[in-house]
């Protein structure tokens, strides 16, 4: 399924039979969220909505209601009527609000005191001082925008909340003689059989990827139709047939402003991970490898620096007999997390996260890999790294 801008969906108001209901538009944005600040990389999953029409006396949020309450497509029909969204959403809404923040940090201490010429006591003390919390790199992962319409209805010259029948500090007039859409918006449907055999591809519902098992190729979903899609199987230690579940990963190479990643020893050079440096690796070609599947914040970063330190080469171009998790994170959108990756690998965060805005990233090369794993209960084993994951990261990733 596939809309042309966004997906437009509505809530529901507690009276089935309301009429006259009146559909007010917000903005919804959802996604992974990185901050590289002083004290490190915080993370976390933002959901966040807007009003989308000038009206002071509307809420300006849903609050809670987008997850918790069920949503519905948004259907116009013969009593219904959906408000035109007449403010545009701004990305920078659910961006941080202040650059830098002053935080009062209690410290805990002790002080020795004097009670008399020959005895001295021991006592607990807190020390107050100001730290300083000053974020130098911002970016969203995996996020989405879509319309949400909340119900709104009018009675006795007072505008009512349609779930909560609550009465809102809007005039009727705002909502009455504000501009409504029709049904001017579609959703398409995207056949996902293979373009060259016909046979039933292998796909998520928000894939971007989808393979087909009958003639090993892989395809790339556009808005209009597949398009042939290159990539490669990790040859691992697992016996062929033996692998339980295959993950895709995106391996990119870059170039970036001010420092050079050409080889594996740049890049043990820069991030001064304790390593000992190999000849054979000024050679190596070094490469970004990021999840192109959605998890949860956390993981995503973990998979992410350590697949790049292991940065395995050895590649074949079998398409597995095994499952494969369906490729929902696109590579544009992993690559947007770039910069934050390479912060958290290298140790010189002091020096090196304040220079974040002014560098920028490119990348020169991209691919996906195929990445194979054993199931051992909850989790996952990529024996070959000696890497494991847990396989509810992988479940709370199907909801981003």
């Amino acid at each position: 399924m596939q809309a042309p801008d966004h997906f437009r969906y509505c809530i529901l108001p507690h009276d089935p039979f309301l009429e006259d209901v009146f559909y007010v538009p917000y903005w919804r944005f959802r996604g992974m969220h990185f901050l590289c600040k002083t004290s490190g990389i915080d993370n976390g999953l933002v959901d966040k909505t807007f009003l989308a029409i000038e009206n002071s006396g509307l809420p300006s949020s849903l609050g809670l209601r987008a997850q918790s309450l069920k949503l519905k497509f948004a259907r116009p029909g013969d009593k219904t009527h959906f408000l035109k969204p007449t403010r545009p959403f701004d990305p920078s809404l659910a961006a941080a609000r202040n650059t830098v923040e002053y935080e009062l940090v209690r410290s805990p201490e002790t002080r020795i005191l004097r009670i008399s010429e020959d005895d001295y006591d021991i006592v607990p003390d807190v020390r107050l001082e100001i730290k300083e919390e000053r974020i130098y790199h911002e970016t969203f992962l995996a996020d989405t925008v879509s319309l949400i319409y909340a119900p709104f209805y009018v009675r006795s010259e007072k505008v009512y909340d349609g779930v909560t029948n609550d009465i809102t500090g809007a005039l009727p007039g705002a909502v009455l003689d504000a501009d409504t859409v029709n049904d001017d918006w579609h959703v398409s449907f995207l056949p996902t059989l293979c373009p060259n055999c016909g046979w039933d591809t292998i796909s998520g519902r928000d894939s971007c990827i989808v393979f087909c098992t009958k003639c090993a190729r892989a395809w790339r979903v556009t808005e209009r139709a597949l398009v042939p899609a290159e990539f490669a199987r990790m040859i691992s230690k697992v016996p062929e047939g033996s692998s339980d579940l295959y993950l895709p990963f995106w391996r990119i190479s870059v170039s970036m402003t001010s420092v050079k990643l050409d080889s594996y020893a740049d890049f043990i050079r820069f991030t001064n991970i304790p390593r000992v440096l190999q000849p054979a690796w000024e050679n190596r070609p070094f490469y970004l490898w990021f999840p192109a599947f959605k998890t949860a914040p956390s993981p995503f970063l973990r998979i992410a620096k350590q697949f790049t330190i292991a940065n395995p080469e050895e590649m074949d171009d079998v398409l597995p007999h095994a499952s494969v998790v369906p490729v929902n994170m696109p590579l544009d959108d992993a690559f947007d997390s770039a910069k934050t990756i390479i912060a958290d690998l290298t140790l010189r965060k002091k020096t090196f996260f304040p220079t974040l805005q002014d560098i920028t990233i490119e990348i020169r090369e991209s691919f996906l890999v195929l990445v194979p794993f054993t199931d051992s209960n909850n989790e996952l084993i990529q024996p070959d790294m000696n890497f494991s994951l847990f396989k509810n990261s992988i479940r709370l990733g199907q909801n981003i």
